[in-house]
């Protein structure tokens, strides 16, 4: 018991070790006091007053529209002949 518990501490600490060289990676999070509120704010602003915000609406009413279709499609029943022709060998 007393070997896998240095096994384990020594795994540990060289864990540790080794992440302590790894390169620190920048937050991806916004950490300034105001949040990132402001910066939210200046890119809807920004969409609104150069199309882009009109072009991701067409686009997502296009794409509602096309979803609508395919249920009222995959809803359709399968259209069967009215008559049915022979089944037996021609000849």
């Amino acid at each position: 018991m007393i070997p896998r518990i240095s096994a384990g501490a020594l795994a540990a600490s060289a864990f540790i070790a080794l992440s302590g060289s790894l390169h620190a990676v920048p937050a991806a999070a916004c950490n300034r006091m105001d949040g990132c509120i402001h910066d939210a704010q200046l890119e809807n602003y920004g969409m609104m007053h150069d199309g882009r915000m009109d072009t991701a609406m067409r686009n997502g009413a296009a794409n509602v529209e096309a979803f609508k279709e395919m249920q009222a499609a995959a809803q359709r029943p399968v259209s069967q002949p009215t008559q049915p022709g022979p089944r037996g060998r021609h000849r």
